[in-house]
């Protein structure tokens, strides 16, 4: 730099001999023009010497003053190049300075930024990316010094647009670097003159950053003053600009590889995690990794199948064909989704899901082998009972239909026998049959209100139960009736909490399960254990017993030392009328009405079972803080009838027949009908003549509880019986857990005369 000024800068040295040569000329132009001219007078010649050397003088002032002006104005200019010359080389050497301490993309770029500004002197700087969208926009990511926002309202394109035809769109396009000297001036500037003038930008300078000989952006530079920019300061500000490409190249790149790693951790965490076994087998069929799940779902620990055959694995839990199944597979070098083995060597069943697949090296010269292996034997299990649950759910629905339907039969059967039998003598040959008619209507009513349990649409009254009296009443009643080589055990727990259930159906859940327990051991020796335990269920076993809700419960286990359950009959033993006994032994409805009765209490039964060793059920009931209370005596009152008006409405025409019969012989005056509509008609008519409604549910046209509505809309003091052959006891499907209030009293089909006038009575006596 320093021999380009020497050549131009005017030192004294050259001025001084510029006034030398031009003394001497002078001088040897005054000796030779005399002799030129002899002639002359000498008065002309000394006039003339004299006027010669006053311009002599004259013009060499003036030479001298031009030549040291024209030096200081170099001076100056070089003064000026190379103040900027040095504001570049620091603004060159912070910027590599920062490119040294960023970690981030964004802190360099706006480092930079601030360096060309504060340290550069420059009015703006700021960094642009060209995007890939539509409009090839250019948007600004960095920048230092617009303060008033110039660049919030940029639109710049890097495309063959309007908007691309600006400095930094063409800077981008082309990779190399635009000047603009002169903003106001420069047809380059014509979008956007008027913003960058009422800004005070004079000059720019655009210089593209590139990165794999593309550019993916530019670094944008304004000056207040026009010519800001010399040729040698443009090429520090390029450098720069390199540097900075390259500087932003390097973060991304790190930064890139810093996101693999952290992806690489993550999945080799998840991996190392997972609650499924991970295998890697190369295609030799050595094991290269086991992730430690393996260990607890195969029972091998991955240390050992490390550098082992896989084929040539067993262990205890799981022998040798199943490896070799494996590896026989992978070898075919397709996907297997799902597999199921059943492990039987131990004492619990296993099945495990396998999925494979294969993962070729990029060379494709040799692949690896990924094995997915999860233990879904709680998941099979779950599976089973919803199967089970779904079952059930099923045979209750279509138990209840049935039930439904018999009741009525039953209600006409009963009451009619029940008719027929007051009519007759008692030495009548025909009472005997009738008796027997009675009493299997009562057997029928019986077997439809176990099917109902089962179904679990009976309400029961429950109350707040200590169930260790219960059992212990239980232990009486079985000692009694059992051959003495079977022994009875109580486990019974130090106060045991009290459940909300009602006492004969407890009672009948304890028998059933012993009755069956001393069956199973066919008057072999043996021994039946009751325990009661109270247990805190969590979520996990909430979830694995199906149907409880996490909290305190009670665990009432019955346990025998039988010739047990196979795994097919497990599945069935809860299905109604399914038994393996003989036909005078049991109807098959003891088991499917515990489960009912259970169900309904919200809990729930496990059944565990080996042939030829025993079985275990555990009966898992909520327990309740409610205190135990003494329930009052109710008391009947009279049952005579007083001839009061009752309607009487059902769809079945025996039902009718045979109801307005029962009614009368009892004392009543009675309106029969078989039409819900019209008996609604009769009823508006003479609403005030009726102290009593006997209407059934299921009727077409108009339920019974939609007519007790209506007549209670038209007289509201009016007692109504609801009957059903349904035991849903009537309700309304959107309220399946509450009465309407108008229903005094429901009615279960089919009834004894006795049971009707009480009910009845009862009703009436309410209402007064």
């Amino acid at each position: 730099m320093r021999d380009v000024l020497l050549k131009t800068r005017l030192t004294p040295l050259t001025i001084a001999l510029i006034f030398y040569v031009s003394g001497i000329t002078w001088i040897l132009l005054a000796n030779f023009i005399p002799d030129q001219i002899p002639r002359v007078s000498p008065h002309i010649i000394r006039d003339a010497d004299q006027f010669g050397r006053w311009l002599f003088v004259t013009l060499t002032s003036g030479m001298i003053f031009y030549l040291v002006s024209k030096s200081e104005a170099a001076i100056k200019r070089r003064k000026d190049s190379l103040s900027n010359l040095n504001r570049a080389l620091k603004c060159y050497s912070s910027c590599n300075q920062a490119m040294i301490r960023a970690t981030d993309e964004f802190q360099l770029m706006s480092e930079v930024c601030r360096t060309c500004v504060e340290i550069g002197g420059y009015r703006v700087a700021w960094v642009g990316v060209a995007e890939d969208d539509d409009d090839k926009s250019i948007r600004p990511v960095a920048q230092w010094g617009d303060e008033r926002g110039y660049l919030t309202k940029l639109k710049a394109s890097w495309g063959e647009v309007d908007h691309g035809r600006g400095p930094t769109g063409t800077a981008i396009r082309n990779g190399k670097s635009v000047v603009v000297q002169q903003i106001i001036y420069d047809p380059m500037w014509e979008l956007w003159r008027e913003e960058a003038v009422n800004h005070g930008f004079a000059a720019s300078l655009s210089l593209p950053l590139t990165a794999n000989g593309k550019a993916f952006g530019a670094l944008v530079i304004f000056a207040g003053n026009q010519g800001a920019f010399n040729n040698r300061e443009i090429s520090l500000l390029e450098e720069l600009a390199e540097d900075l490409s390259y500087g932003i190249a390097s973060l991304r790149t790190k930064n890139d590889g810093e996101k693999s790693e952290k992806e690489r951790m993550l999945l080799a965490s998840v991996i190392q995690q997972s609650n499924d076994g991970i295998i890697i087998v190369d295609d030799t069929g050595i094991v290269r990794y086991a992730n430690p799940a393996i260990a607890s779902i195969t029972g091998l620990a991955p240390e050992l199948m490390l550098g082992s055959p896989i084929s040539q694995l067993q262990n205890v839990e799981i022998d040798r064909a199943f490896y070799e199944w494996l590896w026989g597979n992978m070898q075919k070098k397709y996907p297997i989704t799902k597999h199921f083995y059943e492990s039987s060597n131990t004492d619990d069943s296993m099945e495990l899901d396998c999925s494979f697949w294969t993962i070729s090296s990029p060379d494709g010269n040799s692949a690896s082998h990924v094995v997915l292996i999860r233990n879904v034997t709680g998941e099979q299990r779950l599976e089973r009972q919803l199967r089970q649950a779904q079952r059930m759910e099923a045979l209750a629905t279509l138990a209840g239909g049935i039930a439904h339907d018999f009741n009525n039969s039953l209600a006409s059967i009963i009451t009619c026998a029940e008719l027929a039998r007051d009519d007759l003598q008692e030495d009548s040959p025909l009472a005997e049959l009738l008796d027997v008619i009675l009493k299997s209507g009562q057997r029928g009513r019986n077997l439809v209100k176990q099917i109902m349990t089962f179904c679990r649409r009976t309400e029961q009254d429950r109350q707040p139960l200590q169930v260790q009296g219960i059992i212990q009443e239980c232990v009486k009643l079985l000692r009694a009736s059992i051959h003495s080589n079977i022994e009875i055990r109580e486990s019974i727990c130090s106060s045991p909490p009290l459940i909300m259930a009602d006492p004969t159906q407890l009672h009948q859940i304890i028998m059933n399960l012993c009755t069956n327990s001393v069956q199973a051991m066919k008057d072999l020796k043996g021994e039946i254990l009751l325990s009661l335990d109270e247990v805190e269920i969590n979520e996990e076993t909430a979830e694995r017993l199906t149907g409880l809700t996490p909290g305190p419960h009670i665990m009432l286990t019955v346990k025998d030392s039988g010739c047990g359950i196979d795994d097919q009959t497990i599945e069935r033993i809860f299905d109604p009328f399914f038994t393996t006994k003989a036909p005078s032994e049991g109807t098959g409805l003891g088991l499917s009405v515990v489960h009912g009765i259970v169900k309904s209490y919200g809990g729930t039964i496990a059944v565990e079972s080996e042939p030829g060793v025993g079985t275990r059920f555990r009966v898992f009931l909520p327990c309740t803080h409610t205190a135990q209370e003494s329930q009052p005596r109710k008391t009947e009152s009279s049952l005579a009838a007083n001839a009061e008006r009752i309607l009487f409405v059902d769809d079945e025409e025996d039902v009718v027949f045979t109801g307005r019969k029962m009614l009368e012989r009892l004392g009543y005056l009675v309106d029969a009908h078989s039409d819900s509509l019209r008996a609604l008609e009769a009823f508006r008519l003479k609403p005030t003549e009726y102290d009593l409604i006997i209407t059934d549910q299921c009727m077409p046209r108009m339920t019974g509880i939609e007519l007790a509505r209506e007549i209670t809309d038209i007289r509201n003091d009016i007692p109504i019986v609801l009957c059903t052959g349904d035991l849903t006891g009537g309700r309304e499907e959107n309220d399946q857990y509450s009465t309407p209030a108008f229903i005094q009293e429901i009615a279960y089909k089919p009834l004894e005369r006795n049971e009707m006038s009480s009910l009845i009575r009862r009703a009436l006596d309410s209402a007064r």
